[in-house]
């Protein structure tokens, strides 16, 4: 019989370490790691790593912490200033995020991921200009990676004599010898340059592709995802929503935009971040995972919550899981005591707008609608890290169908005040009206600051980050569509009840 044998160095220990992590053992590689750190307090490497391991069990002050000690250990490691950098990304601290990214360009050589992550920041930041040259410097230093040129021309409109597009044309040719990743990378890219440039046609042919390599790669369990859907309304009816009502915790500061990704959730959080006493969050996942905690609590803890049983859901279940959230997306509020309302764009909270509702009770919701034909073909231009249903047209169109199933049911079960609707394209023809309705509904004063919503400068972390800085125009509401026979798959998933409704809005 072998006994596993304890490490006899720190350089053993370390090795261990690395070992734990690789397998997922986190809590294993930090004992591990600490070892080493007792055994060599001035190794920076040894701080590197407990930071990345605390990265990847999003403990992410704790992240940062270990970091800057390394990187006081040993200031001029391009990896550590990088790793800095992307830590304060995901804690959204941007402006920080830059300059860490910015002393990793400055001291390595082969940096265009620190370039890349750079430019990211600075278009959430909305210093377009300073993201484009560095998207370019990563071009520069690595022109056979696609991810950097398809960030590239989502963030700036193509001309004809770009470099960068002129680039892309000679790559295009010889895309069968590329790996399937970065094949499906030129063609997004492609597609959206050659959108830009008015070849809608070509452009198209390249989305076709590029979504369908993607496709290949993206995990999606779509009976699931729909039979979830399809479980929702039994589970959270108007009588529990009514019977339940008021058990949560009485917070009144959270406002949930929820809706399709591409619907215009973005534009109205930066019209409401706009007003002095709303704060825009952006994209929190913080509601899900208040919800993974308080289901996955022992039997014996009054607060855990069962999903399956909400007929008989307690005060001692709701209120914690409404106050864990508060207390998760606080964290993200600089001075909170300023803010009367808290603004949660992350758009796949309308899953759970019932349980939310029995969470939150005083919270306030704004659905965030637009053409279901517009959504998708929108979605189906780019790649999504959390979309994994945008890929293949019959996917979306169904998707979206069950989605609009769940927020019909979500509008009827409600009571009345706690959400409305706001269409995209009522939002441009009539901004002030809407802007004033989306204000009352969140108990706030008007206030003109919200119609210039483009000169507010905040961080903007998704896609439509240089949209919002732009006025309103009706030609956002003007997409070209491709022939019906290629996005038939789509009309086919949507089903005839939408696309006769988009047709008789369209049509006034």
């Amino acid at each position: 019989m072998t006994h596993d044998t304890q490490p006899a160095t720190a350089d053993d220990w370390f090795a261990r370490g690395n070992a734990c992590a690789e397998r997922g053992e986190f809590e294993t590689a930090l004992a591990c790691f600490e070892k080493v750190r007792l055994a060599r307090p001035a190794d920076p490497g040894v701080y590197n790593n407990l930071g990345s391991t605390l990265v990847r069990m999003e403990r992410f002050p704790e992240a940062l912490e270990r970091y800057r000690q390394a990187e006081a250990l040993d200031p001029n490691n391009a990896d550590i200033h990088h790793n800095l950098g992307w830590i304060l990304e995901q804690m959204h601290r941007l402006d920080e995020a830059v300059a860490s990214y910015r002393r990793a360009v400055q001291l390595g050589k082969l940096v265009d991921g620190s370039y890349n992550n750079m430019a990211n920041c600075l278009q959430s930041l909305g210093r377009f200009d300073e993201a484009h040259e560095a998207y370019r410097r990563a071009i520069e230093i690595a022109p056979q990676s696609m991810v950097y040129y398809r960030n590239f021309v989502q963030s700036k409109r193509m001309t004809l004599d770009d470099p960068c597009f002129v680039s892309l044309q000679k790559l295009a040719q010889h895309a069968d010898a590329m790996t399937p990743d970065n094949q499906a990378q030129l063609h997004f890219a492609m597609g959206h340059a050659l959108a830009d440039l008015g070849q809608n046609d070509r452009s198209f042919e390249h989305l076709l592709k590029g979504n369908a390599l993607h496709r290949r790669s993206v995990g999606y369990n779509e009976a699931m995802t729909l039979d979830l859907f399809g479980h929702m309304p039994g589970l959270l009816n108007a009588d529990v929503l009514k019977d339940k009502r008021g058990l949560g915790d009485p917070s009144a500061s959270p406002v949930f935009i929820v809706g399709m990704p591409r619907s215009g959730s973005t534009l109205i959080e930066q019209i409401l971040a706009s007003h002095p006493q709303v704060f825009g969050a952006g994209e929190r996942p913080d509601f899900g995972k208040a919800l993974v905690a308080a289901l996955a609590r022992s039997e014996a803890d009054q607060s855990k919550l069962n999903f399956d049983a909400m007929r008989h859901a307690t005060a001692a279940q709701l209120a914690p899981l409404g106050a864990d959230y508060v207390r998760r997306i606080g964290i993200e509020v600089p001075d909170a005591a300023r803010y009367l309302r808290i603004t949660d764009k992350y758009p796949f909270n309308f899953i759970n707008v019932g349980l939310i509702h029995l969470a939150l009770p005083n919270a306030r919701f704004i659905h965030s609608r637009r053409s279901p034909v517009e959504i998708c073909l929108s979605i189906f231009s780019r790649i999504f890290q959390d979309v994994p249903f945008g890929y293949d047209l019959g996917e979306l169109g169904r998707y979206y169908r069950a989605y609009d199933a769940l927020m019909t049911h979500w509008r009827e079960a409600l009571p009345e005040g706690v959400m409305i609707e706001v269409q995209y394209e009522d939002l441009v023809d009539d901004l002030e009206g809407n802007v004033r309705r989306m204000l009352a509904h969140c108990g706030l004063d008007w206030d003109e600051r919200c119609l210039a919503f483009h000169q507010t400068e905040r961080q903007v972390n998704t896609a439509s980050a240089s949209q919002v800085r732009k006025p309103l125009f009706r030609t956002s509401l003007e997409r070209w569509r491709p022939a019906a026979e290629l996005i038939q798959p789509l009309y086919d998933g949507l089903g005839p009840a939408l696309l006769e409704a988009e047709r008789k809005r369209a049509a006034g």
